[in-house]
């Protein structure tokens, strides 16, 4: 038995299985043509409508498809000067080179201590 709506998955699902249960569970829970405000489901006697099963569908529905993008491109973040940041400036080589001058002294390499050469016994 074939259902039109498996054939019909939108693209901007991400959940395919989610998204049929889902769709299984609101074309079960629809509203009752005779009486309105109720649920036509015999699960659902007495339950108005959208009865909760019809609610999880919709979340479901929600959660199983990809959110919208409303902006292209990449966000420009400019990052405070903390007090801690300016603690630990100059510890670690610039990735690429600076622009501005720094004024942090360079750093210098660090000591190292000679080793004892091994003797002749």
């Amino acid at each position: 038995m074939s259902q039109p709506h498996r054939r019909a998955v939108p693209r901007t699902v991400t959940d395919v299985l989610l998204w049929l249960l889902a769709a299984d569970v609101a074309a079960a829970h629809l509203p009752d043509p005779d009486r309105p405000g109720r649920c036509v489901n015999l699960r659902c006697t007495r339950e108005a409508y959208p009865c909760p099963p019809a609610l999880d569908a919709q979340h479901a529905c929600q959660a199983a498809t990809r959110p919208t993008l409303l902006a292209r491109g990449r966000a420009q973040v400019i990052a405070p000067v903390t007090a801690a940041a300016a603690r630990f400036a100059g510890w670690f080589p610039p990735t690429r080179p600076s622009t501005t001058p720094s004024r942090l002294p360079a750093p210098q390499p660090p000591h190292h201590r000679p080793l004892p050469s091994p003797r002749a016994a």
